[in-house]
């Protein structure tokens, strides 16, 4: 038995003697970077407390930096994204009735001012022209005519002025003549220097002249009344020459509407919402279709908390949803006069006594820069959404 324990105890001791050899060689090899051993790391009870607290540094620096970061980019700037493009937005119709005979454009189709959009059938049009030409020139004749008579019956109420006036001047003479020869007569048949029958002759005179110089005044009376009939003359001759003015408004109205017969671009635009057809009657103010303008802006609806920071001039910032990642610049136009709500058709009416406090929106009109690239530019069609910054400080 003791033979058998010693020899346990040998074998024992072999084992631990080679188990620290062995340990001993992987420490060597540890510390040389040589060899494949996996190095053993005495086991962790409490962590490491200087790592975490250089890890939380780490990150309130990072967080610190983003919110300083975002509080750079967003002092003193108002934003929102209650903003859509805008356009002139100009319906096309008719002046006048008519069947429409050609519609040289298509829709989205972009036109210059003067281009024909629609073309009406002319005839009817040149037709009323030309009655109102022949008009015209009956009434010019006519009047021409008026302002003759006219201006002969004045000259002829003028000679029978003159001769009435001047019968009178003689008759007058002659009365007085015969007037102051009988009166003579008269005084000397008294004393018997002459006979009766001169005085009688004398007196026959008289009554003569006196007669022609009734009849002078009567003629000089119907030569007064000629010239008021030269005054009828001249009132018709006022007459004729305004139905001329007439003739020729109605003329001028003529070759206006047979110019409505083409239906043309009043602005530069893209066509959209094209109803015309060639075939179709139209009647005066139907419409035919819409001209969108070529040069949108941005109406951008503000807060009422937002006001106080806008005033006309400030440059903006525009982003189109429909161009991610583009930035358009911009600059403030005008600020409304009115919230929306005041626009809108049936405004509110907070002294009722179911008053909700709502915040108002107040519209701003924002142009774009007139040097945007112009493939951008044909895609800004009104209705598109966008968000607006505006900074102020």
């Amino acid at each position: 038995m003791q033979q058998g324990n010693k020899g346990q105890q040998t074998v024992v001791e072999t084992v631990n003697g080679k188990g620290q050899e062995a340990m001993a060689e992987r420490a060597s090899r540890m510390e040389t970077g040589s060899g494949s051993a996996t190095p053993i790391h005495p086991q962790r009870s409490g962590g490491n407390p200087q790592g975490r607290k250089i890890l939380l540094g780490v990150l309130a620096v990072l967080a610190a930096g983003g919110i300083g970061s975002w509080m750079v980019s967003h002092w003193g700037l108002e934003e929102t994204d209650n903003a859509q493009l805008q356009a002139d937005l100009t319906e096309i119709s008719s002046r006048v009735a008519g069947m429409i005979v050609r519609v040289p454009v298509q829709d989205n189709q972009e036109v210059k001012p003067g281009d024909l959009l629609v073309l009406l059938d002319p005839r009817d049009a040149r037709a009323r022209l030309l009655q109102a030409q022949a008009d015209l020139v009956a009434a010019e004749r006519e009047a021409l005519a008026m302002r003759a008579q006219a201006g002969s019956t004045a000259s002829r109420a003028d000679a029978a002025g003159n001769e009435a006036l001047a019968a009178q001047q003689s008759a007058s003479g002659e009365l007085a003549r015969a007037a102051a020869n009988l009166r003579r007569l008269d005084s000397l048949v008294r004393e018997g220097g002459v006979s009766q029958q001169e005085v009688d002759q004398a007196r026959a005179s008289f009554l003569k002249a006196q007669g022609d110089f009734t009849s002078s005044r009567a003629s000089r009376q119907s030569a007064q009344a000629s010239l008021s009939q030269v005054g009828v003359d001249v009132q018709k001759a006022a007459a004729a020459a305004a139905k001329v003015q007439q003739a020729g408004a109605a003329m001028a109205r003529a070759r206006l509407e047979l110019s409505y017969a083409q239906i043309v671009a009043p602005s530069p635009g893209r066509v959209g919402a094209r109803t015309a057809e060639p075939g179709r009657q139209v009647q005066p103010g139907e419409p035919l279709m819409t001209l969108v303008s070529s040069t949108p802006w941005v109406e951008a609806n503000f807060k009422e908390t937002q006001l106080e920071a806008l005033y006309p001039g400030q440059n903006a910032e525009v982003r189109i949803d429909a161009f991610p990642g583009r930035v358009l610049q911009g600059r403030v136009v005008s600020i409304a006069p009115a919230s929306g709500a005041r626009f809108a058709l049936l405004p509110p009416e907070n002294a009722t006594g179911n008053f909700t406090k709502v915040v108002q929106r107040v519209t701003a009109r924002i142009a774009l820069d007139p040097r945007l690239d112009p493939a951008i530019k044909a895609k800004l069609v009104p209705g598109l959404s966008a968000n607006v910054r505006v900074r102020h400080r």
